[in-house]
Formats: structure tokens, C-alpha cells, sequence
């Protein structure tokens, strides 16, 4: 099933690319919105969440790939990500376990062991949360951004309101 989320994923990554080149093209040119910038802002935070899961939905396509490699078929032991493994610490190797989270695929030792095998897992975890963090900043930032004007408004109300005196 995560396969199928995978690719899924890798196919809408192209469109995630070509949507980020025309939001960025379509600030750059005259006669933008005056609110523009909290609109980006906001902006930036959805496409943040969505490379994240996307990112990630890659990931669980990945370990699942790998699993599903590692037991099925002539040539499955070891698993892929393990056959890179010292060869004095493949020969003590017994078995797999994969990790959907954090993203992951453990090579697992007669002593009971576990070492972590090759992929592209560290990088996609990685990126998946550095997106994450950002779409978090990035609302975080618009929170700022409105806070800032509500002050600046009301700092300008209070001004354009003449005193009594008594």
C-alpha cells in the first residue's frame, strides 16, 4: 500500500514544483495584491506541509519496497539495505525489521543487535522535518505578521482620536 502512496507521491512532486515556480514568478511581476506578503507567507506554510508529506510518503514507500524485496524472491537474503554491511558483520546477520517512523531499516545481529542499513532514509527524515518546521515557522510568521498590524492599527486609531479636556 505505501508503494502506491509512493508513487503517488513522486508523481505530484512535479506539480508541487511547477506550482511553487508560478507562485514565486507571480510575486516577482507588478501589480501584486497589497496583502501580498502574508498571503505568501501563508502560502509557503501549505506548500511546506505538503513537501512534507510528501517527502515522507516517498519514505514509507521506500522501507516498505525494501521489506517487501527482502522477503520474496531468489536473491532476497539479505535484504538490500544490509548487503553493504562489513562482511564480517554480514555473516552474523539474521534477519530485518523496518521503521515507518522515524523512517528506517534495521539489519538485525545474531547477538541480538540491530545496525542500521544502507538507504536514503537519514535524508529523507531529515527533510521531511526541516518542511515541517518550516510550514510551523512559516504560520508562525503570519501570526507575527497579523499581531503587528493589529497593534500598528489600533497605535494609529488611538492617534487620529482627538483628547478631551476637562
Amino acid at each position: 500500500m505505501f508503494v502506491l502512496l509512493m508513487y503517488g507521491a513522486m508523481l505530484a512532486v512535479p506539480v508541487w514544483v511547477i506550482a511553487v515556480a508560478v507562485k514565486l514568478i507571480s510575486v516577482a511581476v507588478p501589480g501584486r495584491r497589497p496583502d501580498w506578503a502574508r498571503d505568501l507567507l501563508r502560502w509557503s506554510a501549505g506548500m511546506a506541509a505538503v513537501a512534507a508529506v510528501l517527502v515522507y510518503a516517498i519514505g514509507l514507500g521506500s522501507v516498505q519496497w525494501d521489506a517487501s524485496e527482502a522477503e520474496s524472491g531468489a536473491g532476497s537474503s539479505p535484504a538490500a539495505p544490509c548487503r553493504s554491511l562489513p562482511p564480517g558483520t554480514l555473516d552474523l546477520l539474521a534477519g530485518h525489521e523496518p521503521s515507518y517512523f522515524p523512517l528506517g531499516f534495521d539489519c538485525l545481529l545474531d547477538g541480538g543487535r540491530a545496525v542500521e542499513g544502507s538507504g536514503p532514509y537519514g535524508l529523507l527524515n531529515a527533510l521531511a522535518a526541516a518542511f515541517a518546521l518550516a510550514a510551523v515557522l512559516s504560520l508562525l510568521a503570519v501570526g507575527f505578521v497579523d499581531e503587528f498590524r493589529a497593534r500598528r492599527q489600533a497605535k494609529a486609531g488611538q492617534m487620529a482620536v482627538p483628547k478631551e479636556t476637562a
